[in-house]
């Protein structure tokens, strides 16, 4: 009988059978045991093949998987988990006040989609903010430089439903993983593309202006005019250990089309002469804050983990 893991948290996992029926399930033993460099063998949006045994799924196979984003645990370095699987695009939610989004973790995930070959897209949550000048102004110059690179970018309020509409065509009957830190507006963007969830909400934290976790864990919800949306805890940065550091260019799309025009084939675009990123940078073709954050990511992949 085959099923889809539509919940985990920590060890406890729920499966969904074709029908809608759900089951809390456990692993096989074997599967369990088995020697593996994930923190936990399946995640959210898993084929797998199960038994009924007294009201619970036994996991007795994981299926093949169409796709998946994984990521290095930041409490294991050598072990990596996985954050969702089978899925037709990721979303990453931003905002740059109350909480600021860093520009390395918007990277850092955008990366991680292009390495594992995911589709990527970022929302822009809070439309409805005030803000101030250089705030304002820093929002629309973010939208237009991931614009420029190719992203879908979207500017949404889950109060006002400004962008709900244009947000809601885009995940129209597809998977989709979203996420964002903590504070984001998250839970709050999907109540209002889900009437009636009711995800817990909270306030940001007075003092730092950070969000609380209000999502403990990872669930597949279905949209009411088809799809699925994963939601997610808020994550710290996004890590991957799969990737070399000289392939890490490949997952910018705006140095990506000029590789060929660097002098060396193994250039990785720091001091080389006659290195054709470099001289997009300096001509102002390439962003210079997607620059550093190749640079500073460059350094983390060239770096043994601790």
């Amino acid at each position: 009988m085959q099923a889809t893991v539509v919940r985990t948290a920590g060890e406890h996992i729920y499966v969904r059978l074709p029908q809608g029926t759900l089951y809390p399930a456990k692993l096989r033993g074997k599967l369990r045991l088995e020697e593996h460099n994930f923190t936990t063998p399946v995640a959210v949006g898993d084929e797998v093949a199960i038994r009924i045994e007294e009201n619970i799924a036994v996991i007795e196979e994981i299926l093949p998987r169409k796709n998946w984003l994984v990521r290095i645990d930041p409490s294991h370095p050598y072990r990596q988990q996985i954050l969702a699987c089978n899925i037709d695009q990721a979303l990453l939610l931003v905002t740059v006040e109350a909480p600021f989004t860093p520009l390395r973790y918007v990277d850092g995930f955008l990366v991680l989609c292009e390495a594992y070959g995911v589709p990527a897209a970022l929302v822009f949550t809070k439309a409805d903010m005030k803000l101030t000048p250089r705030s304002q102004k820093k929002r629309e110059d973010l939208i237009k430089l991931y614009q420029r690179i190719g992203y879908p970018v979207f500017s949404v309020s889950a109060y006002t439903k400004e962008g709900l509409e244009s947000l809601k065509a885009f995940l129209h009957k597809k998977r989709s993983f979203i996420t964002g830190v903590s504070g984001v507006g998250k839970s709050s963007l999907i109540n209002a593309l889900i009437p009636g969830l009711e995800l817990p909400t909270q306030p940001l934290v007075r003092l730092t202006q950070r969000g609380r976790h209000t999502t403990t864990y990872s669930a597949i919800y279905e949209l009411p005019e088809g799809g699925e949306i994963i939601d997610s805890p808020g994550f710290g940065e996004f890590r991957s250990g799969d990737i070399a550091p000289a392939e890490l260019s490949h997952y910018f799309p705006e140095m990506r089309a000029l590789l060929t025009n660097c002098r060396f084939n193994n250039c990785l675009h720091v001091d080389e002469p006659d290195c054709a990123v470099i001289k997009a940078v300096e001509a102002g073709e390439i962003p210079l804050s997607r620059y550093h954050t190749y640079l500073a990511l460059l350094n983390e992949l060239k770096s043994p983990a601790t």
